[in-house]
């Protein structure tokens, strides 16, 4: 592994635990990854150099959370996929 992507997955793990303080939507793992992934996209470790405040990214975070309790996530959408191939085969 490059020191590269050391540095993604360190960011990641970094964004993952900061994150997962402010996280209040139980029983959606699911969603919170999903949240991890556009923080991570948004703010790729080469930007880490940047004084991002911890209290915006904190407030940003939880507005997205209130907005989206009953938000679909990208497993949601597998799963529903999966279900409807399996309907679509076993219905004569």
């Amino acid at each position: 592994m490059n020191i590269e992507n050391i540095n993604e997955v360190l960011w990641k793990e970094e964004v993952t635990e900061y994150l997962g303080d402010f996280w209040f939507i139980r029983g959606r793992p699911d969603l919170f990854q999903d949240a991890v992934d556009y923080v991570v996209e948004q703010h790729p470790v080469e930007d880490t150099n940047i004084n991002y405040s911890e209290q915006i990214l904190g407030q940003a975070f939880q507005f997205l959370q209130d907005h989206c309790t009953t938000a679909i996530s990208s497993k949601d959408l597998e799963y529903m996929a999966l279900a409807d191939k399996e309907r679509m085969i076993f219905t004569p």
